[in-house]
């Protein structure tokens, strides 16, 4: 697995994003909004989400080597998280 070191000081949130994270934490499981952990596990999800964004378009411009292709990656990501 590859890491990227990451301070939470590096990361510039804004407000709204700060108060949806803190909302999202009351809500979901061991979701620390000052934890590097979780951080990890929200920007993983966020990619999740933009892959089937992407892949929605390419289905619909018949670009099925490009939705294999991501569909294989998510699925991994998926996998090796334990969704």
């Amino acid at each position: 697995m590859y890491m990227l070191p990451m301070s939470l000081e590096v990361i510039d949130l804004t407000d709204a994003h700060r108060q949806l994270l803190d909302k999202l934490s009351e809500l979901v499981p061991g979701l620390a909004p000052d934890s590097p952990q979780s951080l990890q596990r929200i920007f993983g999800l966020g990619l999740i989400a933009l892959t089937m964004q992407v892949t929605t378009k390419a289905r619909q411009q018949d670009q099925n080597e490009l939705v294999e292709e991501l569909g294989a990656l998510a699925k991994a990501v998926a996998d090796s998280e334990g969704w």
